[in-house]
């Protein structure tokens, strides 16, 4: 069996968009396509130098026209906790983005993926929003940012175990790319990850939301709500005048009941704005005590807004009310504020 027929059968257009220039000037059997899966996607081989299947001659080929990645690092921090790590990469063109990785107690490790640089979304709470729009990345941009962690942990023997799409970014505005890229972490003869180990996070872009329910993804759902009615939500986040509540919410549970699978409702609390009791009731309310759970995560400053951290006391009274009326949530654990990594800070000077 020639390369091409099984090209045509077996890969995605990432594979193509690497190989297809290496494949076209050269004879190359089926086998060593496998042998290249094998080593850059399992192995996660740091040159191509490593791809020891192949020969010197095809190696060397390969390194002279195949670009091994197509994103750079920049620069990387760590948190004085040392459980959050930020890289910022450039791509091609120079346009800087981040990715985090999150390390936790009970052994996974999280990367934190953009799909974006900056974001068009404008929620008022996020260092992100405040950069605008600067353009989606690529399958290419968001696969690599895994394969470089992937590569990093191979060298403490430690594999990534979860991937959330919760870094720079709305992934339902950049869906083809996401989901191509979804592909590549899932594929058996790639990555290999189970489904369940990849976590969407929104701002709620309905319709997509209904494409991506249509497409079968079976991976977990999160939900940026941040207000429990349409007046507040439109106010801290500006998209929900396109997407009204409700509908958003109807979908959310649509998914919930199709896949079986809880829906995640990220709720940052922000002192005076949304932490109030009345909040709480009015969330409570919004919710299927099912498959629903609220994550409750303390503000996060950014520079030039004024929003606060809410108190302690607010956020456990907060949190009170929820068991009252037997909504699972979890008070989240702030990581790696201090290098500007926590939920709501990411942003670069492009």
């Amino acid at each position: 069996m020639g390369c091409f027929s099984y090209i045509d059968r077996h890969t995605s257009w990432y594979d193509l968009c690497m190989l297809t220039t290496f494949l076209a000037r050269h004879t190359v059997p089926s086998y060593r396509v496998k042998q290249f899966y094998q080593a850059y996607y399992k192995e996660f081989i740091s040159t191509f130098d490593e791809l020891s299947t192949w020969s010197k001659t095809e190696r060397k080929s390969l390194q002279e026209e195949v670009m091994f990645s197509s994103i750079t690092p920049r620069t990387h921090q760590r948190s004085m906790a040392k459980d959050t790590e930020k890289i910022v990469f450039s791509r091609q063109d120079t346009k800087q983005f981040e990715t985090v990785i999150m390390r936790h107690e009970d052994g996974r490790n999280t990367v934190c993926v953009s799909s974006m640089i900056g974001c068009p979304v404008g929620c008022t709470f996020c260092a992100t929003g405040k950069m605008g729009f600067l353009g989606n990345l690529t399958m290419e941009e968001i696969v690599d940012q895994v394969l470089y962690v992937a590569r990093m942990l191979k060298k403490e023997k430690l594999v990534v175990t979860n991937i959330v799409f919760m870094g720079m970014g709305e992934p339902l505005l950049n869906l083809e790319a996401v989901e191509a890229a979804i592909r590549i972490f899932t594929d058996p003869e790639k990555m290999g990850m189970s489904e369940r180990r990849i976590t969407m996070s929104t701002s709620g872009i309905t319709d997509k939301l209904k494409v991506l329910i249509v497409h079968g993804y079976k991976g977990r759902l999160a939900l940026s709500l941040h207000a429990p009615n349409q007046i507040l939500r439109e106010h801290i986040m500006p998209i929900a005048k396109q997407y009204p509540l409700a509908p958003l919410l109807d979908v959310c549970k649509q998914f919930a009941k199709s896949t079986n699978k809880r829906v995640s409702y990220e709720y940052i609390l922000i002192d005076g704005v949304n932490d109030t009791i009345a909040c709480a009731e009015q969330l409570a309310h919004c919710m299927d005590s099912k498959l629903s759970h609220i994550n409750l995560i303390p503000y996060n400053s950014i520079a030039g807004v004024s929003y606060h951290k809410s108190s302690l006391s607010s956020i456990h009274a907060f949190a009170a009310c929820l068991e009252k009326h037997h909504i699972q949530h979890t008070i989240r654990v702030t990581m790696g504020d201090d290098i500007a990594a926590a939920c709501g800070q990411l942003a670069t000077n492009n």
